[in-house]
């Protein structure tokens, strides 16, 4: 049995063994670095109190538990139930923290992946290709995001058009048409503009790719794909999860638009490379 179910059962403990048990469950890889004393001095405990708690673990002795702790630290890890919002505490060691971030990642991607839906991305895709003008519509931390994607966009030839500042994006949506294809980023309809501008767009009959969270209902798109909802809009440490759940649509999307014409899209990025070379080494 993995050592830290066991400490989380065991139900012959002492008040003072359990101190010590919830303290390794809590800092599983301080504890890997210290001795009996520095234990006993972190839980108020004697020696003797750590080593009977070894006894009713069948383990022989400190040594031992930290052995057993090394080896069942990845999987304990992995199973604990997981804070989005919180996912590192105060005292966390520098080894859990990039644990606590890597779990989140992972647990991000796979929600985002049960939230995906590939019929939406493929219509989304085949409005795209059939756009004349793609039009990226977001705000704040976002508009990074937006860039990066015009970025992958136009080393295929591909141009996508980021208006940044609330009147810009007004402009740009009034002008837009059935012509224009529009992706729309958006956690829940909070932004400034975002009703008005996804308004204009329907007015207009602009196709809309909503990027949003499950639970938006102020803002209707013709296809939609959803941020993993895990993590809380206010109350956190960060916007880990969100940010990244963004990141990994915008990938998928753009993945997905390369692979509809993946050779003439490879040889189209390609040639770009080898101009660029060439005109650097003109320059040099």
């Amino acid at each position: 049995m993995n050592i830290f179910v066991q400490l989380k059962r065991q139900d012959n403990f002492s008040e003072s063994e359990r101190r010590i048990a919830e303290y390794i469950c809590a800092h599983p890889d301080a504890i890997l670095s210290m001795n009996v004393n520095e234990l006993k001095e972190k839980t108020y405990v004697s020696g003797a109190t750590v080593y009977r708690l070894c006894d009713k673990l069948q383990i022989g002795g400190f040594s031992e538990l930290k052995i057993r702790l090394s080896a069942d630290l990845d999987e304990h890890l992995r199973q604990r139930e997981f804070d989005f919002d919180f996912p590192v505490s105060r005292d966390h060691s520098y080894y859990e923290i990039m644990n606590a971030l890597r779990e989140n990642y992972s647990r991000t991607v796979e929600s985002t992946i049960d939230h995906m839906k590939t019929n939406q991305i493929r219509l989304a895709v085949s409005a795209m290709k059939r756009a004349k003008q793609i039009d990226f519509y977001t705000s704040a931390g976002n508009i990074w995001f937006a860039k990066n994607f015009a970025f992958q966009m136009q080393e295929i030839g591909v141009t996508v058009n980021v208006p940044i500042d609330e009147y810009e994006q007004r402009v740009c949506a009034a002008a837009s048409d059935m012509s224009h294809m529009a992706i729309q980023l958006t956690f829940e309809g909070r932004g400034l503009i975002a009703k008005a501008v996804s308004d204009m767009l329907h007015r207009n009959e602009t196709p809309v790719l909503l990027i949003c969270s499950p639970n938006q209902t102020s803002i209707k798109g013709n296809y939609t794909l959803y941020i993993s909802p895990k993590e809380n809009h206010y109350k956190k440490i960060s916007s880990f999860s969100t940010r990244l759940s963004v990141l990994y649509i915008l990938d998928v999307l753009y993945t997905c638009y390369f692979e509809s014409s993946y050779d003439e899209n490879l040889d189209r990025k390609m040639k770009y490379y080898h101009k660029m070379r060439e005109a650097s080494a003109a320059i040099h």
